[in-house]
């Protein structure tokens, strides 16, 4: 079973901004840049049979759909980062690692290890096995400081906690990014504290899972920016505006 992405011309009446939020769940301050109407728009479709989305006020799509995993795990990470040109490390056991499989990959959240200060990916054990109170893994993917990935697990990972939209950024619905990082200082407008090695991997990497699940920009969050309830977390300490900017 598949859902697909369809990009339709949507004009955002008030009717139709209802309609999105209800049916889409997108944020409503990507469907308030709409006002005009006509921009592109990535529509859910429960599958093959109803490719046309967008029934509040669409159009025909402009242009492909593309598929996203349904009720599967996520064995293709490894070769999606490769694919990109970057440098991977495959965590023994990551294809069968995880609290089940996964609903969709509808969103992508990255995160801070607030891990200790040295070495590229220290925290590697916490994100595979977890901790005393919260089992692993913890995300996906991890990512060190000299900016390798690290392929942890295929399935579902305890990374998200409750968000603003469990069906796009939870759990079983969103793919989790733990990067190395001490997390301080606790707020950073830009990321200035990031080696820059780390953060170029970081957003060439996003792009690629982009690419690869059909995941648009305006649903990569910071996890400061997907959990609640709001100030439930601070990570990662960087501009997400920023980050997102360079995704394009």
């Amino acid at each position: 079973m598949y859902i697909y992405d369809c990009w339709c011309a949507i004009r955002a009446s008030q009717e139709s901004k209802s309609k999105l939020l209800a049916v889409h769940r997108l944020p409503l301050a990507v469907i308030t840049r709409w006002a005009g109407g006509g921009t592109p728009h990535a529509g859910i479709c429960p599958g093959a049979a109803n490719i046309q989305c967008c029934k509040g006020g669409g159009s025909t799509p402009t242009g492909p759909g593309t598929s996203k995993p349904i009720n599967t795990m996520l064995t293709g990470l490894a070769d999606i980062l490769r694919g990109a040109g970057l440098k991977v490390v495959e965590v023994a056991g990551w294809k069968t690692r995880g609290h089940g499989v996964m609903s969709s990959v509808k969103g992508i959240i990255v995160h801070h290890t607030a891990g200790p200060a040295t070495g590229d990916f220290p925290s590697l054990g916490v994100v595979r096995d977890g901790t005393s109170s919260l089992s692993g893994p913890l995300a996906q993917l991890g990512l060190g400081r000299t900016g390798t990935w690290f392929v942890i697990a295929a399935g579902r990972s305890y990374h998200a906690g409750s968000t603003l939209d469990d069906s796009i950024y939870g759990n079983s619905n969103a793919i989790g990014i733990e990067a190395e990082g001490t997390g301080l200082p606790a707020t950073d407008s830009g990321h200035a504290h990031w080696p820059e090695v780390q953060y170029q991997s970081y957003v060439k990497g996003v792009k690629a899972l982009q690419k690869a699940y059909g995941v648009p920009t305006a649903r990569v969050l910071g996890h400061k920016e997907a959990a609640v309830p709001k100030g439930r977390k601070i990570d990662p300490n960087f501009s997400m505006a920023e980050f997102r900017s360079k995704l394009g």
